[in-house]
């Protein structure tokens, strides 16, 4: 790289860092950055500018523009011979289609960033493509899916230990549990959100969790943890300028006062929040104001007044209806639906299976599914006499103490060793030792079971059966094992 590619490649991090701040001052160098990047030909650099171009319109909700410059980062990649930045530009174009409220190509755009960001390990954009898979279903009405993409999201995010990331899909996980209403998980689900964020400074995450926990609290009835909570998160949204969460909390807050029967002061929150709502014209949370003004009016006996609350409600519920509705038919991949979510469906269990198996939902490095530990097992058994590797297979008729045989081989792994559940009584472990290191790893194993304080673990039977297998004599399949040891058990009895 040359001296004038290194310069662009700083100013690109250094704007990339200021974005979230400042969008309209970065849009402003990021354009200039991308004539120098074509002045000087260096396509990645353009790349690299084009897609924070977008972002910035994505920030300062201007999509259309938004599509236009992610459309060109596209275009230029495919001039390169290189997939390198696909997954983060089929990533922001979901985005923008997001902003339009086109779920279903958002959904088309993620599902397709998350399939090249599992293929060339692109972690983040992994995670996001989860998070924004999850958000379209939960705003298709789809809670049930979106809880289970959002838990997934939060698992790969905390095995790669990206805090950050751990912490947001948290937050809307929570919310997908509050629109199941299940406050309780939602309330642990808060907590652990907010250790992961505890070194974090985004305010708005922050104000959300003690937004969210207020919401779990009034859920649970629980009025006075339930205030202090949404004290908390108004404070936070007046703090930092956060108008969205400012009416929420209002709403929040009007609700507590009405579990108080405090119905004055509840109509002056709703009031208020009405008042701050109308400045960005969010038909969502007017209609919710309104809902909960006609339920105060309805209680104070001030009938004619609860009607024409009703009314405003039901006139915002309608349009909101009729621009999803208008929105959703504007959006090409609508007539797509199932096939996306099918689609979507078996790419989110193929990457929950390979987050089980390959770290376990202990968090096992080592623990492989039966199908790989066959496989691997053929391959190194391929290797004839230049292999390196033994099996040792460990037997129990009792599953609880297989899982404590699992906990124990892991702490005697290297990182070339596998483990596996062959089958409902034996644990199978390949080990990248041969020889008298094998031998000597077995014998540690053995004294290791016999040693082991099974009865503190509640297991008083018989200790599990270790043997060591020489990997060229061992069978290929867990049919010719069994049969094996049928055989040589129908020996000894004969």
């Amino acid at each position: 790289m040359d001296k004038a590619h290194a310069v662009l490649e700083n100013e690109i991090e250094q704007l990339s860092s200021r974005i979230e701040a400042e969008p309209e001052v970065v849009l402003q160098l990021a354009k200039q950055s991308l004539a120098r990047a074509d002045h000087i030909l260096y396509p990645e650099g353009g790349i690299k500018t084009a897609i924070l171009i977008s972002r910035c319109y994505w920030y300062l909700m201007d999509y259309t523009q938004g599509l236009k410059a992610i459309k060109d980062a596209h275009a230029r990649l495919n001039r390169l011979d290189t997939d390198l930045y696909l997954p983060e530009i089929l990533h922001v174009h979901a985005l923008q289609f997001w902003g339009q409220a086109k779920y279903y190509s958002a959904q088309q755009f993620w599902i397709n960033a998350l399939e090249q960001a599992a293929l060339v390990g692109e972690t983040i954009i992994e995670i996001e493509s989860l998070i924004g898979l999850g958000n379209v279903w939960r705003v298709t009405n789809e809670h049930k899916l979106a809880m289970s993409t959002h838990s997934l999201a939060v698992n790969v995010a905390n095995n790669a230990r990206i805090d950050w990331l751990e912490g947001k899909a948290r937050i809307l996980l929570a919310r997908d549990f509050y629109l199941l209403n299940n406050y309780i998980e939602m309330l642990s689900v808060l907590d652990a959100a907010e250790e992961v964020l505890k070194h974090n400074s985004n305010a708005t995450w922050k104000a959300e969790i003690w937004e969210y926990r207020g919401l779990a609290l009034l859920g649970l009835e629980r009025v006075k943890n339930a205030e202090e909570a949404t004290l908390k998160a108004y404070d936070l949204a007046m703090k930092h300028n956060l108008y969205w969460l400012q009416t929420q909390a209002y709403i929040n807050r009007a609700r507590l006062e009405l579990i108080r029967n405090d119905l004055s002061y509840a109509k002056q929150l709703l009031a208020n929040a009405e008042k701050a709502a109308k400045k960005f014209q969010d038909g969502d949370l007017l209609a919710q104001i309104c809902f909960q003004q006609s339920a105060v009016s309805e209680k104070q006996g001030d009938f004619q007044d609860a009607l024409e609350s009703f009314q405003k409600y039901r006139q915002y519920s309608v349009k909101l209806l009729k621009d999803q509705t208008n929105r959703l038919g504007m959006d090409k991949a609508r007539a797509s639906k199932r096939q996306l979510d099918n689609r979507a469906r078996k790419l989110i269990n193929r990457i929950r299976r390979q987050v089980e198996f390959h770290h376990g939902e202990r968090g096992y490095s080592n623990l492989v599914s039966e199908t790989y530990w066959w496989e691997q097992m053929v391959l190194f058994k391929s290797e004839l006499k230049a292999s390196t590797h033994a099996v040792i297979l460990i037997q129990h008729e009792d599953s609880a103490y297989l899982e404590v045989c699992i906990e124990l081989a892991q702490c005697l792994c290297n990182r070339e060793d596998l483990i596996s559940r062959l089958s409902e009584d034996r644990i199978g472990m390949l080990v990248a030792e041969k020889g008298e290191q094998a031998e000597a790893l077995f014998h540690f194993i053995l004294q290791t079971l016999n040693d082991y304080p099974w009865d503190r673990r509640g297991l008083t039977g018989h200790i599990p059966v270790a043997v060591l297998h020489n990997i060229l004599s061992f069978p290929f399949t867990l049919e010719q094992l069994e049969e094996q040891e049928q055989e040589q058990m129908d020996k000894q009895n004969g």
